[in-house]
Protein backbone atom coordinates (compact mmCIF):
# COMPACT_ATOMS: atom_id res chain seq x y z
CA UNK A 1 0.00 0.00 0.00
CA UNK A 2 1.39 3.31 -0.94
CA UNK A 3 0.26 6.35 0.91
CA UNK A 4 -0.48 9.73 -1.59
CA UNK A 5 1.33 12.46 -0.66
CA UNK A 6 -0.46 16.37 -1.03
CA UNK A 7 1.51 16.66 -4.62
CA UNK A 8 -0.52 13.83 -6.27
CA UNK A 9 -4.01 15.04 -7.70
CA UNK A 10 -6.65 13.39 -9.25
CA UNK A 11 -6.93 12.87 -13.31
CA UNK A 12 -9.36 14.95 -14.85
CA UNK A 13 -12.43 12.91 -16.19
CA UNK A 14 -11.07 12.44 -19.33
CA UNK A 15 -7.72 11.45 -18.47
CA UNK A 16 -5.35 14.92 -18.74
CA UNK A 17 -3.44 16.23 -15.95
CA UNK A 18 -4.78 16.84 -12.49
CA UNK A 19 -8.21 18.59 -12.08
CA UNK A 20 -6.62 20.64 -9.24
CA UNK A 21 -7.69 18.96 -6.16
CA UNK A 22 -5.45 16.23 -4.00
CA UNK A 23 -6.02 12.50 -4.47
CA UNK A 24 -7.16 10.83 -1.24
CA UNK A 25 -9.46 11.70 1.94
CA UNK A 26 -10.21 15.11 3.66
CA UNK A 27 -10.64 14.64 7.20
CA UNK A 28 -12.95 17.14 8.88
CA UNK A 29 -13.24 17.60 12.14
CA UNK A 30 -15.84 20.65 14.13
CA UNK A 31 -16.11 21.79 17.64
CA UNK A 32 -19.58 22.44 18.36
CA UNK A 33 -21.69 23.79 21.30
CA UNK A 34 -25.22 25.17 21.22
CA UNK A 35 -24.97 28.38 19.67
CA UNK A 36 -23.08 26.89 16.54
CA UNK A 37 -19.98 25.43 15.72
CA UNK A 38 -16.90 27.45 17.37
CA UNK A 39 -13.52 25.84 15.65
CA UNK A 40 -13.32 23.78 12.56
CA UNK A 41 -10.19 21.62 10.87
CA UNK A 42 -9.62 20.27 7.18
CA UNK A 43 -6.72 18.63 6.75
CA UNK A 44 -5.53 15.79 4.43
CA UNK A 45 -4.41 13.23 6.67
CA UNK A 46 -6.05 12.27 10.19
CA UNK A 47 -3.44 13.24 12.90
CA UNK A 48 -2.70 16.23 10.94
CA UNK A 49 -6.64 17.01 11.62
CA UNK A 50 -6.29 15.63 15.28
CA UNK A 51 -3.29 18.24 15.59
CA UNK A 52 -5.51 21.11 14.93
CA UNK A 53 -7.69 20.01 17.00
CA UNK A 54 -5.21 19.97 19.92
CA UNK A 55 -4.02 23.38 18.95
CA UNK A 56 -7.30 24.57 19.97
CA UNK A 57 -7.80 22.28 22.98
CA UNK A 58 -4.77 23.64 24.31
CA UNK A 59 -5.77 27.32 23.77
CA UNK A 60 -9.30 26.59 25.18
CA UNK A 61 -8.24 24.87 27.86
CA UNK A 62 -7.83 27.17 30.68
CA UNK A 63 -11.16 29.49 29.91
CA UNK A 64 -13.61 26.52 29.49
CA UNK A 65 -11.95 23.82 32.23
CA UNK A 66 -11.79 24.02 36.00
CA UNK A 67 -8.22 24.28 36.60
CA UNK A 68 -7.74 20.92 37.94
CA UNK A 69 -9.27 19.48 34.43
CA UNK A 70 -7.20 22.38 32.40
CA UNK A 71 -3.82 21.18 34.01
CA UNK A 72 -4.35 17.50 33.74
CA UNK A 73 -5.17 18.36 29.77
CA UNK A 74 -1.92 20.46 29.36
CA UNK A 75 -0.16 17.43 31.04
CA UNK A 76 -1.65 15.43 28.73
CA UNK A 77 -0.70 17.34 25.46
CA UNK A 78 3.04 18.29 27.00
CA UNK A 79 3.61 14.32 27.30
CA UNK A 80 2.53 13.89 23.54
CA UNK A 81 -0.62 12.27 24.27
CA UNK A 82 -2.71 14.09 21.98
CA UNK A 83 -5.44 11.64 21.75
CA UNK A 84 -6.19 11.53 25.62
CA UNK A 85 -5.52 15.12 25.96
CA UNK A 86 -8.09 15.80 23.46
CA UNK A 87 -10.73 13.04 24.93
CA UNK A 88 -10.12 14.50 28.44
CA UNK A 89 -10.86 18.05 27.27
CA UNK A 90 -14.26 17.02 25.71
CA UNK A 91 -15.75 14.92 28.72
CA UNK A 92 -14.63 17.70 31.07
CA UNK A 93 -16.71 20.47 29.11
CA UNK A 94 -19.91 21.69 30.30
CA UNK A 95 -18.52 21.31 34.23
CA UNK A 96 -17.83 24.85 34.18
CA UNK A 97 -19.07 26.79 31.33
CA UNK A 98 -21.00 25.44 28.08
CA UNK A 99 -20.84 21.98 26.64
CA UNK A 100 -18.88 21.45 23.36
CA UNK A 101 -18.66 18.12 21.57
CA UNK A 102 -16.25 17.36 18.66
CA UNK A 103 -17.88 15.85 15.11
CA UNK A 104 -15.62 14.07 13.09
CA UNK A 105 -15.63 12.60 9.72
CA UNK A 106 -13.64 11.56 6.65
CA UNK A 107 -14.75 12.80 2.88
CA UNK A 108 -14.05 11.01 -0.05
CA UNK A 109 -13.50 12.59 -3.23
CA UNK A 110 -16.24 12.34 -5.99
CA UNK A 111 -15.05 10.34 -8.47
CA UNK A 112 -17.41 12.55 -10.92
CA UNK A 113 -16.40 16.19 -9.88
CA UNK A 114 -14.01 18.51 -8.22
CA UNK A 115 -16.01 18.13 -4.78
CA UNK A 116 -15.22 15.78 -1.73
CA UNK A 117 -18.67 14.04 -0.66
CA UNK A 118 -19.45 12.16 3.23
CA UNK A 119 -21.51 12.03 6.04
CA UNK A 120 -20.84 14.31 9.12
CA UNK A 121 -23.06 12.92 11.70
CA UNK A 122 -24.65 15.55 14.32
CA UNK A 123 -24.97 14.07 17.98
CA UNK A 124 -28.49 13.99 18.66
CA UNK A 125 -28.38 17.17 21.48
CA UNK A 126 -26.91 18.92 18.19
CA UNK A 127 -29.99 17.71 16.09
CA UNK A 128 -32.45 18.46 19.09
CA UNK A 129 -30.64 22.20 19.41
CA UNK A 130 -31.64 22.89 15.93
CA UNK A 131 -35.37 21.98 16.19
CA UNK A 132 -35.71 23.80 19.58
CA UNK A 133 -36.18 20.67 21.49
CA UNK A 134 -34.43 20.91 25.32
CA UNK A 135 -33.77 18.43 27.09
Amino acid sequence: MRLLTSHEYAPSPDGGPGIGRPLGALYVSIVCSSDGARFASVAASEHDCLAQVASYVAEQAARQLWPPSAQHVHELLAAGDTVAAVGEYFRRTGERWEREWLVSASLDPDQHSTAWSGIIPLPEIARLAGSGSRR
